[in-house]
């Protein structure tokens, strides 16, 4: 699957994508602002998203 959106989503397996987006539907109908949608946004994305390596060296 390719996202713009979420460029790493064609990283995920179909069904971990599917879930993923499932989350996102849901999140954006329990949603009572934008504010409130935009938060559970970066909820799910820290969830689901792959942890980006730092390069060679570098200390977190």
């Amino acid at each position: 699957m390719h996202s713009s959106a979420f460029p790493w989503l064609s990283n995920l397996t179909d069904e971990e994508a599917y879930a993923f987006l499932d989350d996102v539907i849901t999140a954006a109908q329990e949603a009572g602002t934008h504010t409130a949608l935009l938060h559970s946004l970066d909820v799910l994305v820290g969830q689901h998203s792959p942890t980006p390596a730092l390069p060679r060296g570098v200390m977190p």
